[in-house]
């Protein structure tokens, strides 16, 4: 079967990045091909719209090779397709390469294409399915639900509060009716997070003289019940002390990994067996089956503005992305960041 279509494609690379040193855009080149997709079973070929940008990006390094596609996640339009599920013209939610065509294969890939046409409602923006509707909604609010376990009057804390996940979970557990804390990295977002989130309290972990102090402070003699953890660093020891018996740690983020220093190991992990405390990991990849009814409970109240989001819009090319990818790393944005390469 010959391919008649061809489509001018321009795509990111990135090398391997050595240990010990942080991504930066010398780390990333773009190649532009003329390609012609000859599509197999259940595949489609997407005109990619919205990228959503996030700390992890996919790459994969096969023996020998020093340079792999970047691999991410966007709202695209689907321009061919060999899938009934997933028509030609569909609005689609899909890992795609930075690029400005992807070809969706495997089934590793295709398993997380969700179709959008049914659920979008014209009143909210389109970009929001790829944060408050989209992954990181649905991450912070099947993680709370299946691993917080969130009762009413406990106390949460968030490191990294300011950021698209940090936001929304503090929003969910206020609305479950937990007393909520959080950090973040300028006074700015600080006061973002107690004046228009509603957070009981907030500091900046970058300028506080003592982040164990300032924490304690915090919960008070309550203590803490959850650390919604998304950093990764020397703040979960803190964590294990402050938190009362039976209390959880959700370790959902590795921002410090991302930023190339090194995760913090504590070293009072003994608490877990005396306060029978639950240290658990999350990871959104396997757990999709649960987005209708997210999208049933959450897209009336953001329409509502009731669950609000931060989302920053980037307009650029392809060649742009890694840029704004390096200055996301860097805690240059508040809220989750989008970046526009082409309209449907």
């Amino acid at each position: 079967m010959s391919a008649i279509n061809k489509y001018h494609n321009t795509r990111v690379l990135i090398s391997q990045i050595p240990e010990g040193v942080a991504p930066n855009v010398s780390h990333f080149r773009t190649v532009t091909e003329v390609e012609s997709p000859v599509l197999q079973e259940r595949e489609i070929y997407v005109k990619n719209l919205i990228f959503s940008l996030d700390p992890y990006i996919r790459h994969e390094f096969s023996e020998g090779q020093t340079e792999s596609s970047v691999v991410g996640f966007s709202i695209a339009k689907v321009i061919e397709s060999k899938n009934p599920a997933v028509p030609v013209g569909a609005t689609v939610f899909a890992p795609t390469h930075w690029a400005e065509h992807s070809h969706i294969q495997g089934d590793e890939y295709l398993n997380d294409v969700h179709v959008l046409d049914e659920v979008i409602d014209p009143e909210i923006p389109l970009y929001a399915w790829n944060g408050v509707l989209g992954v990181p909604g649905y991450t912070v609010y099947d993680s709370l639900n299946s691993v917080g376990d969130l009762k009413k009057g406990e106390t949460i804390y968030i490191s990294s509060a300011a950021g698209t996940l940090g936001q929304l979970a503090g929003q969910m557990a206020k609305r479950k009716g937990l007393r909520v804390f959080g950090s973040a990295g300028t006074d700015e977002k600080v006061a973002y997070l107690k004046n228009e989130l509603g957070f009981d309290g907030a500091f900046n972990y970058k300028t506080v003289p003592d982040k164990r102090a300032a924490l304690t402070e915090l919960v008070g003699e309550g203590g803490l019940d959850i650390y919604y953890d998304l950093v990764a660093d020397d703040t979960v020891e803190i964590a294990l002390d402050l938190l009362n018996p039976r209390g959880r740690i959700i370790f959902i983020g590795l921002l410090a990994g991302h930023q190339n220093k090194e995760p913090h190991a504590p070293k009072n992990l003994v608490n877990i067996l005396f306060k029978q405390l639950r240290y658990e990991g999350y990871i959104v990849f396997d757990r999709y089956d649960g987005f209708p009814q997210f999208w049933k409970e959450w897209t009336p109240l953001v329409k509502e503005g009731m669950i609000k989001y931060t989302q920053v819009v980037k307009k650029s090319d392809v060649a742009g992305l890694p840029q704004i990818y390096v200055d996301l790393l860097n805690g240059a944005f508040q809220g989750k960041v989008n970046v526009e390469i082409a309209s449907a």
